[in-house]
């Protein structure tokens, strides 16, 4: 059975850093968790063992995911920069791994779930993923990624992380993303 372990980014319950806020005051580390719960939902019950941990510290972060054996570790975030910026992103270490190929199936996944939001990506090298030295991606045993649903800074897009609808569509896209890699 694969060991899953997803990280709703930012500090549980917003304290001390509740990651962006939105024009309506949406909080990120409030829609990260709702979809990190969904998105474990969706994976136990295809049969996957999922552990599911929020903390403002990303040196724990990385020590319960390793400490516990995971196989893939999914890190959910929402982006932000301004009112007009658009799409969704996925980060892997940088250098091709294995996350790579779990990145771009979960890519493909929410790209079909919405077709509207572009894939903010390094088309350069043919990938849709992102590379970054991000601290998650480079300090877990296990194959990880770091996705960014959308941003949240965007009226239209903060509308749709606050949609129960648009969150469960994000969980599912991304379970489905994790098991494509599972079957593989």
């Amino acid at each position: 059975m694969a060991k899953i372990f997803i990280n709703p980014g930012h500090a549980p319950g917003g304290y001390p850093d509740p990651g962006a806020t939105g024009p309506s005051g949406l909080r990120e580390s409030d829609v990260n968790t709702d979809v990190a719960a969904m998105t474990a939902d969706y994976l136990r019950t295809a049969g996957c063992e999922v552990m599911v941990y929020q903390s403002d510290s990303l040196q724990d972060i990385c020590d319960q995911a390793n400490a516990w054996g995971a196989d893939a570790v999914v890190s959910i975030h929402c982006n932000s920069f301004s009112a007009t910026s658009t799409g969704m992103e996925i980060y892997t270490s940088r250098g091709y791994t294995r996350a790579d190929d779990l990145a771009t199936l979960i890519m493909a996944q929410m790209s079909g779930e919405f077709p509207v939001l572009p894939v903010r990506s390094d088309w350069s090298d043919g990938d849709v993923d992102k590379e970054a030295g991000l601290y998650v991606l480079m300090h877990t045993i296990a194959l990880a990624v770091l996705v960014e649903l959308a941003f949240i800074s965007n009226p239209a897009e903060e509308a749709i992380l606050a949609s129960h609808e648009g969150k469960r569509k994000f969980a599912a896209a991304i379970a489905r993303g994790v098991t494509d890699y599972l079957s593989q």
